[in-house]
């Protein structure tokens, strides 16, 4: 099995960019340095995310199968509230469990450990999808949230 580097790569880039404000997206914040949203758009479709998200306000074609959940991303501010959470809940989706997916669990899956139904796209995904990815997302929590990254 190929290992994949994004792990390798995100890690120390979020450490080493975290400090350097002209990339920063608000004071002491985190940003990638570049990141193309129309990109970030077929980053999304081709990692079928399309399968649980929809994202507020974006018009997205069909999953190519039955919905697995459907989960809206940037319809509501819940865990994602500025640029560094949307890249903690792709690169690592247990961090949080929403109350939104907490809520399609039956009670026996809520009482035992949740598990995200988000596969780990860290040995899947390029370090380019994820910028791409994460200014695809940024930019449509900047347009339908008032308070995203305040």
């Amino acid at each position: 099995m190929k290992k994949s580097a994004l792990p390798l790569l995100v890690l120390p880039l979020l450490s080493l960019f975290g400090s350097i404000a002209p990339l920063a997206a608000e004071p002491g914040g985190f940003r990638f340095p570049g990141g193309e949203v129309d990109d970030g758009r077929e980053a999304f479709i081709a990692l079928n995310c399309l399968q649980c998200h929809t994202v507020a306000k974006t018009e997205l074609p069909d999953p190519k199968s039955q919905r697995r959940i459907e989960l809206n991303l940037a319809g509501q501010v819940r865990f994602v509230k500025r640029y560094e959470d949307l890249v903690i809940a792709i690169t690592n989706p247990r961090h949080v469990v929403t109350e939104q997916y907490r809520a399609i669990l039956t009670g026996a899956e809520a009482s035992g450990g949740i598990e995200p139904v988000m596969p780990d796209f860290t040995k899947d995904m390029s370090a380019r999808q994820l910028m791409d990815l994460t200014a695809f997302l940024d930019a449509a929590y900047r347009a339908g949230q008032e308070s995203y990254g305040k």
